[in-house]
């Protein structure tokens, strides 16, 4: 699985393939697939002007 978090007090998407217990971000989207997911974040971060984040380990 592939998450999809925002964080829209510092303005940032996040792509990874872990869970976050972090409160400050918030999931939107899981997706099975790698490229869905990229698409979704990508997707956000341009209609919303942030800054896309991924882990290194996707």
């Amino acid at each position: 699985m592939f998450y999809v978090y925002v964080n829209k007090r510092k303005g940032r998407v996040l792509l990874t393939s872990q869970r976050l217990r972090d409160p400050q971000w918030r999931l939107v989207a899981a997706h099975t697939s790698l490229t869905a997911a990229k698409r979704h974040a990508r997707f956000i971060a341009n209609a919303r002007d942030y800054i896309l984040e991924w882990d290194l380990y996707i």
